[in-house]
């Protein structure tokens, strides 16, 4: 039986290994550089995508707050409209508009909020309130009375 010496005796050249060579050294090297490559843009384009989803749910928090105040102060609300703090503090360059058209279930009124972010001067975020006409002055029908 044969046994097998240790690296501390006397060897021949190339024998007793110790360590990585310069080679094998640099394929690591290389494939941690290639896979930090390939991930550093990712994780960029997810903090981007965190960010604008950030932004996109207070600007919706922002015009259902609107709407809310419109549906309970009607006309004076409309006339007294502008972005909150928040939104101001949180949406650069944010415009708050609104648009009012007639329904056959009241008056249309269309908020649309934009700021400054790609494409969302083109395509603000947009959120239909109707306001119910007066509806002590419409007769009501026999059908629609209950006891």
């Amino acid at each position: 039986m044969r046994r097998l010496q240790s690296c501390t005796a006397p060897m021949p050249a190339g024998a007793c290994r110790r360590g990585m060579s310069s080679f094998e050294l640099l394929v690591a090297f290389s494939l941690l550089v290639g896979a930090m490559a390939s991930t550093v843009p990712l994780y960029v384009r997810h903090q981007r995508l965190l960010a604008e989803s950030r932004r996109e749910r207070v600007a919706m928090e922002e015009l259902a707050n609107q709407a809310e105040r419109i549906v309970a102060g009607g006309e004076a609300a409309l006339d007294r409209l502008e972005p909150s703090e928040t939104a101001m503090r949180r949406l650069p360059g944010v415009v708050l508009a609104y648009e009012r058209e007639p329904s056959l279930l009241g008056e249309r009124v269309v908020l649309m909020l934009t700021w400054d972010d790609v494409g969302r001067r083109e395509h603000p975020l947009k959120l239909a309130v109707w306001l119910a006409e007066d509806m002590a002055d419409q007769p009501t029908s026999p059908e629609e009375v209950r006891p």
